[in-house]
């Protein structure tokens, strides 16, 4: 026989009934006051909010409180519903629990509903639940928190509750111990693909735990690693391996930051991934321009956040400003192209290795694959190491630091320099590590510190030799110079008369008078049909032609009025004053 539905009270004054009507008792005095003569019960809603958990929500910028009530209806529990203080407290405490559950219309009866949500609160206790990575001190305990486990200075624990919502769900460490995680680790992952994008992709993952270290001394990391490769060179399934230090990623499931997603969704992405790392694939060529410009607004977007290390303050509507995420993890990007349209400051804060037909071992990659949580494995004992060691890790990473970045100077590597030191401290303390299990000997650490250096050195020089040539002002001139050579197109002299064919601007003795959209458009169209984008945008563009002098500008603007005589007769019009110079002698100004 089944068991019929109880009666549930509720503090003293409340009970729910077996078919989930919340009912209010309210006990009737005699005329003297001392003696209960009765009990008067006032039907409140058709349902009853039961409390099932009281928690506080923390995603590393701020804690919330959460409360979760399953809803007692028509004989049966309806499901778990999430609300908020401020919902119970609202004129429609109810409102969250659909349309079926009615507050009736007796007077007082939402205050009464509210009232009885409010005592089962009382005695609840509470619990934390974290939707972020990283680190956190807990009870005076650093914990790097993970889905699935987290990490402290003894190992591996589910004691924390960490849920990841939506596409970073997959975030986890694994409780599973292979004796051959080393093997894959060192020796199976370097056969998948060319040493210098392996090594540089093992130091940069090894490098982001460290990320929260080097804040607090002031040398945070603040570059991207490109992944770069024509469709079919397998990028994106190489740095979803990589993916997997931090939990299991495969290429059939959607990267956890995409280019259709917003940059505001990216950076709170970048914001909760605290010292993990993460991927925003798959940047392709594209000539709808739609498309185009929203992939650059969000590689712009989040090249800056990185860059930076700081989120974009934004305001409620009631003027109060937003929780600001900022960006605390690592990020590898793929894409056909090394750059789009992110100006030379974002490239020269970059990292890229490229990967052509072929450079990709699929048997090698297919076994390292189907064994990636050992990668995972790795990582959770290396952040453990961290932790364990954090006082004296952190002391020695300053000076270390400071030295590689300025023998990575003195080699003439420029800004890259910072990058090339990051890299090489998060290859070293893996290192350190791998001695520390016995998995190294002292000299086998220091051969793959040696060789693993001379890589970072060769990737920053050719680095900096992309930034010298694919420096936008440069393309720029040099585009222009070619398209005049070529005839492709044709200013007219200000004292000749009107021309048969349609210029592209004016010259004179000193100067290229171009009409701005047309010159800019005619440069983009020039490396179009070469397959290439042209990285600025018009704006910054003469931006940076100001910058250099090489064009005059007028009250702090690029262009600058200029009378010209056609078939209408004179007119007036805003251009941009090429110096004819940056033409001709070219090679100077670079």
């Amino acid at each position: 026989m089944e068991k019929e539905p109880e009666i549930l009270k509720i503090g003293e004054n409340y009970e729910s009934r077996p078919d989930g009507t919340l009912v209010y008792k309210s006990p009737i005095l005699s005329k003297d006051g001392f003696e209960v003569v009765r009990i008067e019960e006032t039907a409140i809603a058709n349902h009853t909010p039961i409390l099932k958990e009281q928690r506080i929500v923390d995603n590393g910028v701020e804690q919330t409180e959460e409360l979760l009530f399953d809803v007692r209806r028509a004989g049966r529990m309806w499901g778990v519903v999430p609300v908020t203080l401020k919902d119970v407290l609202s004129q429609t405490p109810n409102i969250k629990f659909g349309a079926a559950c009615r507050i009736f219309l007796e007077r007082g009866a939402k205050n009464r509903y509210s009232e009885a949500m409010q005592i089962q609160c009382e005695n609840a206790l509470h619990t934390t639940v974290y939707q972020h990575t990283g680190y956190a001190m807990i009870n005076g305990q650093r914990v790097f928190l993970n889905g699935n486990n987290s990490v402290t200075a003894e190992g591996l624990t589910d004691g924390y509750s960490v849920q990841m919502e939506g596409k970073l769900d997959r975030y986890g460490f694994t409780a599973e111990r292979h004796d051959s995680r080393y093997k894959t680790l060192l020796m199976d992952l370097s056969k998948v693909a060319p040493k210098p994008l392996i090594y540089t992709a093992l130091a940069y993952s090894f490098l982001t735990p460290l990320n929260a270290m080097l804040q607090e001394i002031g040398f945070e990391p603040r570059f991207i690693l490109y992944f770069v490769g024509k469709t079919g060179s397998q990028k994106s399934t190489v740095a979803n391996l990589f993916l997997s230090f931090f939990g299991i990623f495969r290429e059939t499931e959607s990267a956890p930051i995409s280019f259709k997603d917003t940059p505001n969704a990216a950076e709170k992405a970048m914001g909760l991934l605290n010292s993990t790392l993460t991927l925003l694939d798959d940047r392709i060529p594209s000539t709808t321009k739609g498309v185009k410009d929203q992939m650059e607004r969000m590689e712009q977007s989040v090249a800056r956040a990185i860059g930076d290390r700081a989120g974009r303050a934004r305001m409620n509507a009631n003027g109060s400003l937003k929780s600001v995420y900022r960006p605390v993890c690592n990020l590898i990007i793929t894409a056909e192209e090394a750059y789009s349209n992110v100006g030379e400051s974002a490239i020269a804060r970059s990292i890229s290795c490229e990967l052509r037909p072929g450079d990709v071992k699929l048997p090698e990659l297919t076994a390292v694959q189907q064994r990636a949580s050992e990668l995972n494995e790795c990582m959770s004992e290396y952040i453990q190491y961290v932790i364990a060691n954090w006082d004296t890790i952190a002391e020695k990473l300053k000076p270390l630091f400071l030295e590689l970045r300025d023998k990575a100077q003195i080699g003439g590597h420029g800004r890259l320099a910072v990058a090339v030191a990051h890299l090489q401290i998060g290859m070293t303390v893996m290192c350190d590590w791998l001695e520390s299990v016995n998995v190294l000997t002292s000299e086998q650490s220091d051969t793959l510190k040696a060789q693993s250096w001379d890589i970072f050195l060769a990737l920053s020089a050719e680095q900096n030799r992309r930034i010298y040539e694919e420096k936008p002002v440069k393309l720029f001139l040099n585009a222009v110079k070619e398209l005049l050579d070529r005839g492709e197109i044709r200013f007219s002299d200000l004292t000749a008369e009107c021309p048969s064919y349609k210029p592209v601007g004016y010259v004179d003795e000193y100067f290229y008078y171009c009409y701005p959209d047309t010159i800019y458009s005619e440069v983009r169209k020039f490396y179009a049909a070469q397959d290439l984008n042209f990285p600025l945008g018009k704006t910054a563009l003469f931006q940076q032609l100001a910058i250099d002098k090489l064009i005059e500008t007028d009250k702090n603007q690029t262009t600058k009025a200029k009378w010209i005589t056609n078939s209408s007769g004179k007119k007036r019009s805003r251009l941009l004053w090429l110096r004819k110079d940056a033409l001709e002698d070219k090679e100077e100004n670079e």
